[in-house]
């Protein structure tokens, strides 16, 4: 039997597997000299091959299937998830708050009723979405105007996408699967009534998401994911959770949407008269916002075994990490660490700090709601705050050498293609929490942006954005804001009028010779600025001397004088402190403060961000023959 070892058993390949057969069969002494191709037993062994290769390929799919992370179908990366008792997030309708101006001509009326379902409607793009309110609202405020009267309404929220429902009848000689016909609807909307003993008596059933707290009186019902990328309903079997009456009637009522299509809508239209009036005036309080498509399967991979091992509690900062991603789509990062870490310490207390698509810091409304979800699911001990993401930015200089032998390209060319490879870098490997710039791999990725380039020398440094109080006197309440370079410039910097400190959360070099009250503009410093003007001086910047103190300096042809020391830095810490930084002007639409890593490899740590901006780009190209 040695023989059988020419059997290929490692590839799936039709051909290897004929010629695996047809040199076994050359091993038997019959065949030896057997012509298999030009003979009928070629045809059997194409037979053979080919029930081979399709059982080895069907169980190869099976196999990968068995397993969450290899699993390609959604119905089995589904089926996994169910065992872990995850539930993959649905679509969720994106939905706006409104707040209504209604003119009414009757006096003699005391408020207006807004019923559960006032539709209206706005427009994206080109297409046009519904929107309808989900609880009925009445307005009793009102205010004489001439001969009418003025109502005005509280803020109204109201979501996007269309009301249906399925019904059943509860049959426990057949048990049904009470699924949810719709693939788009939004798990929050769904609502559950059951119709007893021929529709006189009349039970309404709550979601439930855990066992605990119920028993056999309790009426809820579960959510669980099913075949074919729907959803089911399962009732309670007498034990935990309460069992409906053979024979009942099942009303499963649900809203479908149309996932984050709406988001931004802005300009909203009353679609019918309100409670008999028409003279109805719009107002948005806030855009739409928040609409989601069904998770996919590489998140519910993800989320799924993390989800399991929070198991619907918030202890560890992983499981308030966990369970915020997993329940709100539209956090695009969060980071959560203890009180004992912050600094000064702060125990009992956890902070959170979370970065929001397509938004600048958290809304009150959002922290309102994240804070309610962790409300049941945290420690009674444990005081859940929120700070605002803290974005550091990096200022990348590169000289680039490129062989213009090996392309065709210009050299705008080449420094757009290197610029693209630098955001693309900081868009996958930055632009989130705990996320640290590998300078090795930085320089590698802008190399590889085009191949005729040869080198690069290539620096980074730290940069943070400042918008500075202007000519105003000092005051002692000290506010601290953090964001975006737009609206939200001033992130990981805390002012007191014109105090403020700057805090890098990174150690600063402190090995370049300290200068003089005079010295020459192109000189080196660790910390330096943009252009400002102070006490009517055009072109003043800041900068340190080299041994910790920070000061204001002018451009006098071509040497930098010293008008005034301001403040000090710490280059261990990375905090700068600059005081009454009274300024009366400065350039663009912020103050950039740039510092020099201490370290090549850059860190971010806690609530940090680093992210790099197309404007902090600065490419020079070299061409060289070789």
């Amino acid at each position: 039997m040695a023989a059988n070892s020419s059997i290929v058993l490692t590839q799936l390949d039709f051909d290897s597997y004929k010629d695996s057969l047809k040199t076994f069969l050359r091993s038997q002494d019959r065949f030896k000299d057997y012509d298999f191709d030009g003979s009928n037993l070629s045809v059997l062994l194409d037979v053979l091959s080919y029930n081979t290769y399709q059982n080895a390929f069907y169980l190869n799919m099976i196999s990968n299937e068995m397993f969450l992370d290899s699993a390609k179908l959604r119905d089995s990366v589904i089926s996994h998830a169910k065992e872990l008792n995850y539930l993959p997030r649905s679509f969720r309708s994106s939905s706006a708050v409104i707040q209504l101006v209604i003119t009414s001509t009757n006096t003699a009326k005391r408020s207006i009723v807004i019923p559960k379902g006032t539709s209206f409607t706005s427009r994206v793009d080109d297409f046009t979405y519904n929107f309808s309110t989900t609880e009925n609202y009445v307005i009793t405020n009102r205010t004489p105007s001439g001969s009418s009267l003025v109502y005005e309404s509280e803020p109204i929220r109201v979501y996007e996408g269309s009301y249906l429902s399925d019904t059943y009848t509860v049959n426990y000689d057949r048990p049904l699967v009470y699924k949810i016909s719709n693939k788009r609807v939004d798990l929050e909307s769904v609502l559950v009534t059951v119709f007893e003993d021929n529709g006189t008596t009349v039970q309404t059933y709550k979601r439930a998401t855990s066992l605990f707290g119920h028993d056999g009186n309790s009426k809820v019902f579960f959510l669980q994911p099913g075949i074919g990328d729907a959803y089911e309903i399962v009732f309670g079997d007498g034990v935990v959770g309460r069992k409906p009456k053979n024979n009942s009637a099942c009303i499963i009522e649900y809203r479908t949407c149309s996932g984050e299509l709406p988001n931004g809508a802005f300009k909203f239209i009353n679609t019918a008269s309100i409670d008999g009036e028409t003279n109805i005036v719009i107002q948005t309080i806030t855009a739409a916002a928040d609409g989601a498509v069904a998770e996919d399967l590489n998140s519910i991979k993800y989320n799924a075994p993390r989800a399991f091992t929070t198991q619907e509690r918030a202890v560890t900062s992983e499981d308030y990490e966990n369970l915020l991603k997993a329940n709100f789509p539209e956090i695009n990062a969060v980071v959560a660490y203890g009180g004992e870490d912050a600094s000064p310490p702060q125990y009992g207390r956890i902070f959170l700090s979370i970065d929001l698509d397509e938004v600048d810091g958290l809304p009150k409304i959002k922290e309102a709601e994240y804070k309610k979800f962790l409300r049941s699911r945290s420690s009674v001990a444990i005081e859940p705050l929120f700070v605002s993401p803290d974005y550091t930015y990096l200022y990348v200089k590169t000289n680039i050498k490129y062989n213009i032998n090996l392309t065709g390209l210009n050299p705008e060319d080449i420094r757009t293609n290197v610029i693209d490879s630098i955001l693309n870098h900081a868009s996958v490997n930055l632009n989130n929490f705990g996320r640290t710039l590998r300078y090795s791999r930085f320089i590698r990725d802008v190399d590889a942006a085009e191949a005729s380039i040869i080198s690069n020398e290539t620096q980074v440094e730290l940069i943070k954005y400042l918008t500075p109080v202007l000519s105003t006197t000092v005051t002692s309440t000290s506010t601290s804001t953090s964001g975006s370079l737009v609206s939200l410039a001033t992130s990981g910097v805390i002012s007191s009028g014109q105090n403020v400190t700057i805090d890098f959360k990174n150690p600063l070099r402190n090995d370049i010779p300290g200068k003089g009250v005079e010295h020459l503009t192109g000189d080196i410093h660790i910390v330096s600025s943009s252009t400002f003007t102070y006490n009517g001086l055009p072109n003043c910047r800041l900068e340190d001397d080299g041994d910790g103190v920070m000061r204001i300096v002018n451009t006098s042809g071509k040497n930098d004088r010293t008008i005034l020391k301001i403040g000090t830095v710490d280059y261990d810490t990375g905090i700068i402190r600059i005081n009454n930084f009274n300024i009366t002007n400065y350039t663009g639409t912020s103050l950039k403060i740039y510092a020099k890593p201490r370290t090549l490899d850059i860190t971010s740590s806690q609530n940090v961000i680093l992210n790099i901006l197309e404007n902090d780009v600065d490419v020079s190209i070299e061409q060289i023959r070789e």
